[in-house]
């Protein structure tokens, strides 16, 4: 069974954020990877510029002219 849970550090020792259901005594392989404030902004980042390909700004493309704009018959 794999579980991934978030935890705080309290005095050296790691505090789960939730109950892992694990008989007292287990053992266990830990991965620690600290939750950095920097991510944030990067998946921010990453979830405009998705957002930006969805929904295009006008302007960007091709300028039409005076006459197309006009459409002068």
């Amino acid at each position: 069974m794999t579980t991934q849970v978030t935890a705080t550090v309290l005095g050296g020792l790691l505090k789960p954020d939730q109950n892992l259901g694990l008989a007292d005594n287990t053992r266990v392989n830990l991965t620690i990877e600290p939750l950095a404030e920097r991510l944030q902004p990067l998946e921010a980042w990453w979830s405009l510029k998705t957002w930006i390909k969805q929904n295009p700004v006008h302007g960007l493309g091709r300028h039409m002219t005076r006459d197309e704009l006009h459409e002068r018959r």
